[in-house]
């Protein structure tokens, strides 16, 4: 994957941004995920092969490990991007970060609450309006990270989104609306300082393994090139 990504991972130029939520109803969602993984610049696995997915946060790199949690996490994300219509470029990242979290939180996603809390912050910061309109219309709408992610696969995008227009009584939305937003921005504070701290580990590790995955190719074991040569001791293609 490149190294100019959102908070979660979307690339900051996209053809297909400005479409997301435009997809055809009519599809299903396993199709249109699969539209949505292609025009997004995106490989068929999602990144999942990726050791570290990269975002730039004030033009820096900030590498996140793609653990488990990780992957399991941006595979209900990217099915909530089909159901809201936010974009797929920064500010729309930003803005399904508050979204997600209004429209019932990340369940047992322990890295969704990270990466939205984090972009819940940088939303307020960066774009306050638009990420304060997200979360506004969360509250009256649900995030997919209730379901099972197979039974989404299977549902016409038109089913998702009835699924996604009705809401979780949840005991924060019976708060008001700026009491439910400062106690995620509260909560938004030390998440923020853990990854800035965190940044000191992660960039070195990434650099690391960018080094040897550079080494690793131009590397070929003498044993290998031994079974690959033919009688005449012509390396057999």
């Amino acid at each position: 994957m490149g190294d100019d990504h959102s908070i979660w991972r979307a690339r900051t130029e996209s053809a297909y941004a400005d479409r997301v939520g435009e997809v055809a109803e009519s599809l299903s969602v396993r199709e249109a995920l699969a539209e949505h993984l292609a025009a997004s610049g995106l490989p068929p696995d999602a990144g999942d092969s990726d050791p570290f997915a990269v975002v730039k946060i004030f033009y820096l790199p900030y590498p996140i490990p793609n653990t488990r949690a990780r992957k399991r996490a941006v595979r209900i994300h990217d099915l909530n991007h089909l159901v809201s219509g936010y974009k797929t470029d920064r500010i729309g990242e930003l803005e399904i970060s508050a979204w997600e979290l209004a429209s019932g939180g990340c369940r047992d996603y322990g890295a969704a609450w990270v990466l939205d809390l984090a972009g819940l912050l940088g939303g307020v910061m960066v774009a306050p309006r638009r990420t304060v309109r997200a979360f506004w219309a969360g509250r009256n709408q649900q995030n997919l990270y209730g379901f099972d992610y197979e039974d989404l696969l299977a549902l016409s995008v038109a089913d998702a989104r009835q699924l996604a227009s009705e809401p979780l009584p949840t005991r924060l939305r019976r708060a008001s609306a700026a009491t439910h937003l400062g106690a995620f921005v509260v909560l938004a504070l030390p998440a923020a300082l853990a990854m800035a701290l965190a940044w000191y580990v992660l960039l070195p590790a990434w650099m690391l393994s960018r080094a040897l995955a550079r080494v690793r190719p131009a590397q070929r074991s003498p044993a290998h090139e031994e079974i690959q040569r033919g009688p005449n001791g012509a390396l057999d293609i």
